[in-house]
């Protein structure tokens, strides 16, 4: 007769892993094995302490539905707040499909991991041990970044785990032996924080919409609704560093969850940034930037620039030029009296456009025309940008009186000093002979043409190596086809010869050695085609 006939009442906040472990206890198993084949129909069966599978198989055992098992006794609730893909982790959970409960929880976007260790609370223990006489694993204890009992308030104790072995924790340690140690105020508040979220009645997804309204409240946001990222990973550093957590947020998982809809992610991100970003209270807000204090000057420049402000005579560019201050400080000092200042601003007219063109197209400069017309600098200069192909005709132009220029300027040197070569020529004018060198060589090679026999003798001096190559070079291929019976490559020979790279790169060149090679190689080929035959 099957003893799963016979399963006790599940307890609150108990695991579904440590419900099975205390059935297997109770029933006094020694054999794990037989523990799964009743409950799972085959051996070794798995369960995760968060995130089991079969409930579906447990919810047929017991007395209690599938539903209930989920939202009581596993970390799925958490997952409806947070995953968009909680339906199908729900499905996966309720069968044997561990692999897919890894992938669709997000598991691995975490830097760590609780399956090797489970920890329990050595004061909720011996509560367990005085109310049924085994303490069980509580389902609190185990949630991520948990390291505190959120009742007592103390450290968790973490022991080995094994998936497969149903195991309490009596296995483990024995209970009184273990001396709780108080766990800091963060730990605790996160604790709380975490079980008050698994606990709460609703399941909907509290979404960006959330968090936006919660980031606002905390004045996280800019004008433009951008993130004070630096005040958020401040704070979380700190927190994070207080849980003993590694690094889990970063500044684009921070605006998935704030920006992002329908968002699948581990759980633990968004809880942990609401735990941070709650903790910043509403006055801890950015201040304002305070406005700007008036520059100090003095009173005589203070109450001559109000009386010109006052005449209504002048722009602020005059003034700035009369009393020798900044612009600022006229506009700064008219904002504070309450006298509007404008820009006088000349109108380019169609007229004075087409003046500008055609001073333009005579490549008169931007500044010279502006003067002339009576116009600003950037004006003309967007009229000239504002024709199609000015700007590549004045640079055009520019570079035809840049070289007539450097043109003078080395004729110049050379009727006052005589005829004189590139070499002393570059002495008094390097920057003039250096233009004309890269623009204008073929008027540089004419008039000051390049003196010296500077004739090429390469082919002589690659002649001149392969006659004295050739005799080496032939003896080294006997030898190596009389030790070896193959040709040498072209690296071989290269690193035979002094690593010049003479056969790989320039092999032509020694047209002896060359001919002599492909020979040699065309025989052997021969000669190895008439074996095969």
């Amino acid at each position: 007769m099957s003893r799963v006939l016979y399963t006790p009442r599940i307890q609150p906040d108990e695991t579904l892993f440590s419900y099975v472990a205390r059935c297997h206890w109770l029933w006094g198993d020694v054999s794990y094995t037989d523990t799964s084949l009743e409950w799972f129909g085959y051996e070794g069966g798995c369960l995760n302490q968060l995130l089991p599978s079969h409930i579906q198989d447990i919810s047929c055992h017991s007395e209690y539905g599938i539903d209930y098992l989920l939202h009581n006794h596993t970390a799925y609730p958490l997952h409806v707040l947070y995953n968009a893909r909680h339906e199908a982790l729900k499905a996966a959970m309720c069968g044997a499909g561990d692999m897919n409960i890894a992938n669709l929880s997000c598991s691995p976007q975490l830097a760590f991991g609780s399956l090797i260790q489970s920890n329990f609370c050595p004061e909720c223990a011996k509560e367990d041990m005085t109310k049924i006489g085994i303490a069980y694993w509580h389902l609190s204890h185990q949630l991520w970044g948990v390291n505190a009992c959120f009742k007592h308030g103390c450290e968790l104790t973490s022991v080995p785990f094994n998936h497969r072995k149903y195991r309490l924790p009596r296995y483990f340690k024995s209970i009184q032996s273990v001396i709780p140690s108080d766990a800091n105020a963060q730990q605790i508040e996160f604790a709380k924080h975490i079980v008050q979220l698994l606990r709460s009645n609703n399941i909907e997804n509290v979404g960006q919409q959330y968090f936006k309204s919660l980031f606002h409240s905390r004045g996280l946001f800019t004008s433009q609704m951008h993130i004070r990222m630096s005040t958020v990973l401040e704070r979380y550093n700190e927190v994070a560093e207080a849980l003993c957590l590694p690094s889990v947020l970063n500044t684009r998982s921070i605006r998935r969850i704030v920006f992002e809809h329908d968002l699948s992610i581990h759980p633990l991100k968004p809880i942990l940034l609401e735990f941070v970003v709650k903790g910043l209270r509403e006055e801890s807000a950015p201040p304002p930037i305070p406005a700007p204090k008036p520059l100090k000057m003095s009173e005589t420049i203070e109450s001559r620039a109000i009386a010109l402000l006052q005449s209504y005579q002048f722009n602020v560019a005059e003034i700035s030029r009369r009393l020798k201050v900044s612009h600022g400080y006229v506009k700064q000092l008219a904002n504070r009296i309450g006298v509007k200042t404008t820009e006088r601003k000349q109108i380019v007219t169609a007229d004075i456009e087409r003046q500008a063109i055609k001073m333009a197209i005579e490549n008169v400069s931007c500044k010279d025309i502006a003067a002339k017309l009576g116009v600003s600098e950037p004006s003309i200069t967007g009229v000239v940008q504002s024709v199609d192909g000015l700007s590549l005709w004045r640079q055009y132009l520019r570079m035809y009186e840049k070289r007539d220029a450097v043109r003078a300027i080395l004729i110049e040197e050379r009727k006052r000093r005589g005829l004189l070569n590139r070499s002393e020529l570059k002495e008094h004018q390097g920057n003039a002979l250096n233009w004309a060198y890269q623009y204008d060589k073929t008027w540089l090679d004419t008039t000051f043409p390049i003196q010296g026999n500077h004739a090429n003798h390469s082919a002589k001096i690659w002649e001149k190596r392969d006659t004295s190559l050739f005799p080496k070079f032939k003896e080294f291929l006997k030898q190596q086809l009389e030790t070896t019976n193959k040709l040498p490559s072209k690296y071989a020979l290269d690193k035979a010869f002094g690593n010049h790279r003479w056969f790989t790169c320039n092999f032509t060149k020694l047209s002896r050695c060359k001919r002599m090679y492909d020979m040699v190689k065309f025989k052997i080929t021969q000669s190895n085609e008439g074996k095969s035959e």
